[in-house]
This record gives structure tokens, C-alpha cells and sequence, in this order.
């Protein structure tokens, strides 16, 4: 998924605040410091789901040829695998 880094700040920028509004954490940081360590694991979580892609499509052109005799959608095929390879490594999607 792609995001403009000043989406990102804005949303990361945003749930921090209301983190704090809402009592859900007392930071012992700077929230300058709190706000780049976040946006640099959501940016983090955000390879990861490239990487899991490209394996992903990886996956797919190995096995294009048996794809292509099913009638299975491409795209459902591409999720239904994406899905299990981020439940096999614990990524939250």
C-alpha cells in the first residue's frame, strides 16, 4: 500500500493524540521522539507488505501455468495466498 509520508505523519500524528487524550499511555518521551519511532514501524509494516506481495506474485508466475487451466480468479488466487503467508509469519494485515 502506498501513503504520502505527510499522510502518514498526519494519521500517526493523530492517533498519538488521542493515545494521550484518552489516558491509553503516559509517554516518558518527547512526543516529537514517540511520533517518528511510530512512523517509522508503520512505515516498517508497510515493506513488509510489499515484500509479502512480490513474494506473493513470485508464487503466482511459478505456478501461472496450473493457474491458468482452473477457472480461479486471479485476484482471489493472489489474496487467498497473501492471506496464508502473513498468517504463516504473524503479519497483521
Amino acid at each position: 500500500m502506498k501513503i504520502r509520508e505527510e499522510d502518514l505523519q498526519r494519521v500517526c500524528k493523530t492517533i498519538l493524540s488521542r493515545w494521550k487524550e484518552k489516558g491509553m499511555i503516559r509517554p516518558k518521551a518527547a512526543e516529537d521522539v514517540l511520533l517518528a519511532k511510530m512512523i517509522g514501524e508503520v512505515r516498517k509494516d508497510f515493506q513488509r507488505e510489499v515484500a509479502l506481495d512480490r513474494e506473493v506474485e513470485a508464487l503466482m508466475e511459478k505456478h501461472s501455468r496450473e493457474m491458468s487451466q482452473s477457472q480461479a480468479s486471479s485476484h482471489v488466487l493472489f489474496q487467498k495466498i497473501k492471506d496464508r503467508l502473513a498468517k504463516e509469519r504473524g503479519i497483521v494485515l
